[in-house]
């Protein structure tokens, strides 16, 4: 004849019919149900494991295309006669404001300046260097945001921005990963930029002035974007002999005037 206690163990099954010693072994006892449950839970999920070589390595950055095929959907908003600067900033700025001014520098990658062109566009692109530095949401005034640019000019372009960087990309690849997970590589590529962008807003008529600025400002953009240190170096390297050269011509009217007097 069975007991209340044994005929609880017999219809609990094999885990009830363990021997009970206590609140102790309950509580190991419980501990096991989980921690099975747990693992059991855990083995269901297909969770890829990396290899051993791999372990401790960041991951490379992911992009959804090549920075030719983002300027596709640019040319996918011209479609009709024009186009508000407010749509092109919400779609340019979705890889950041670098983006942004690759865009605007398109124009001044040439040897011919465009005094009445690069002041504008010099201005914005102070800002979005300032935005970058800064770490903070690129500002445009509203009016600006609201002007309504010709989709024949946009498309002109963004159709030459893109044969240019088809020719190029091929050279452009991820390297020197860490100089672009430093701390301060945004904030070198905003100081950059905006300085670049105030070189580009100078009204000069002289040949080169608007290529210079616009060569640092482009090679440190793409750089930034595709994670390539090479090219980011390279921009800078421009920037300090744009220094060098603006220096020297806004010297050069002091030292004219020294001279006379």
């Amino acid at each position: 004849m069975t007991t209340g206690a044994e005929r609880v163990r017999i219809d609990e099954g094999p885990i009830a019919a363990t021997p009970v010693s206590g609140r102790r072994h309950d509580a190991v006892l419980l501990r096991e149900i989980l921690g099975s449950s747990i693992v059991a839970a855990v083995q269901t999920q297909d969770v890829p494991v990396p290899a051993s070589g791999e372990r401790g390595k960041a991951a490379p950055p992911e992009h959804c295309c090549r920075l030719s095929e983002e300027l596709d959907g640019v040319l996918r908003l011209a479609t009709g006669e024009t186009l508000q600067v407010r749509v092109l900033v919400e779609h340019l700025s979705g890889r950041g404001n670098a983006l942004l001014a690759v865009f605007l520098v398109l124009p001044f990658l040439q040897p011919i300046p465009l005094p009445g062109v690069s002041t504008p566009f010099g201005i914005a692109i102070v800002l979005l260097g300032v935005a970058m530095a800064l770490g903070r949401p690129l500002w445009l005034p509203k009016r600006w945001l609201d002007h309504e640019l010709r989709s024949a000019l946009v498309i002109r372009i963004g159709g030459g921005g893109q044969r240019l960087l088809r020719k190029v990309e091929r050279f452009i690849k991820p390297r020197g990963l860490w100089f672009h997970r430093h701390r301060w590589a945004h904030s070198i590529a905003g100081v950059v930029i905006a300085i670049s962008g105030a070189e580009l807003a100078l009204p000069l008529p002289i040949v080169f002035t608007n290529t210079l600025p616009a060569l640092a400002i482009a090679t440190t953009a793409v750089g930034l974007l595709e994670e390539d240190a090479v090219l980011a170096i390279i921009g800078q390297t421009l920037f300090l002999v744009g220094l060098v050269v603006f220096g020297a011509i806004l010297a050069l009217p002091f030292l004219g005037l020294h001279l006379i007097f």
